[in-house]
């Protein structure tokens, strides 16, 4: 009773003015004259009680005011009822919104909270994939610099070794030409002497086949071109520098094809100093 009290005090007070109205109607209503008692045997006078009609009006109006009230009081009980039901309804809704809200919050926040812990794995994913990497190139780097590092070392070891090389083929190429020149010196000192030797044998020869033509002036001296084959064989002859005397040329012409085959050393490679001759031919 005291819980439905609290809960609707407005109606519990319209519901207790209506009853003190009633009781007040009711104690207006009865008739408090006091009554006298006669003893029995005596007759008393009936007194005629007239009511003022205005009364009567006056308690009907108050009583359909007093109903009205009721009424009144009902119908604001009947509203805060619904008043009641309307704000126990509207704080259902409010809480289980509040209940849904609360939830769907709660699955909000486990969906950050997951994908807070997403991004943080892959976060860390990518920094050990970054470390992992950064690694490898340090590490290739590095193996790079080493392999750079000895590749200079032995291309500078190798260049080193050419050079040294170069050097020793340069000293011996060096020697070898000094040894070549030397020995070609040598060669050609005695090729030159065997050369020597032989044109002064050709020059003999010529001279034993040469006869003095009658009345030839002494001191007459030619240049005579002569061209020889292997062999020695006389190919031509041909004065070159002319003495002035056409007789004297033409003697020292025919003492060359006299003379012929001519001399010449045994040693065939000598024959190219011997192809062509120039021979300046001065009797004795």
């Amino acid at each position: 009773m005291w819980q439905a009290i609290r809960e609707n005090p407005r109606a519990v007070m319209y519901a207790v003015l209506m009853h003190l109205i009633l009781l007040a109607l009711l104690v207006f209503s009865l008739d408090w004259t006091p009554k006298v008692s006669h003893p029995p045997g005596i007759k008393v006078p009936i007194e005629a009680q007239l009511v003022d009609q205005r009364q009567l009006d006056a308690v009907e109006e108050r009583k359909q005011a007093e109903q009205q009230r009721i009424e009144d009081a009902k119908r604001q009980a009947e509203l805060a009822e619904q008043r009641k039901v309307e704000a126990q309804r509207k704080a259902e809704l409010e809480a289980k919104q509040k209940i849904e809200q609360a939830a769907k919050e709660k699955v909000e926040a486990e969906r950050k909270r997951k994908a807070e812990l997403e991004a943080k794995k892959k976060a860390e994913l990518e920094a050990k994939q970054k470390a992992e990497q950064a690694a490898k190139q340090k590490a290739a780097a590095e193996a790079k610099k080493k392999a750079e590092a000895e590749a200079k070392q032995k291309a500078a070891a190798e260049a080193k070794r050419k050079a040294e090389e170069a050097q020793r083929r340069e000293a011996e190429q060096a020697l070898q030409s000094q040894l070549a020149a030397e020995q070609a010196g040598i060669e050609a000192a005695r090729v030159q002497g065997v050369v020597a030797e032989y044109i002064g044998y050709i020059q003999e020869r010529i001279q034993r086949s040469w006869l003095r033509p009658p009345g030839s002036p002494a001191g007459l001296s030619c240049v005579v071109q002569v061209g020889l084959i292997p062999g020695g064989e006389v190919a031509r002859v041909q004065i070159v520098r002319s003495s002035g005397d056409q007789v004297f040329d033409r003697s020292v012409e025919s003492a060359v094809w006299k003379a012929s085959p001519l001399p010449l050393p045994p040693d065939a490679a000598l024959f190219k100093h011997f192809r062509d001759l120039r021979l300046i031919f001065k009797p004795n």
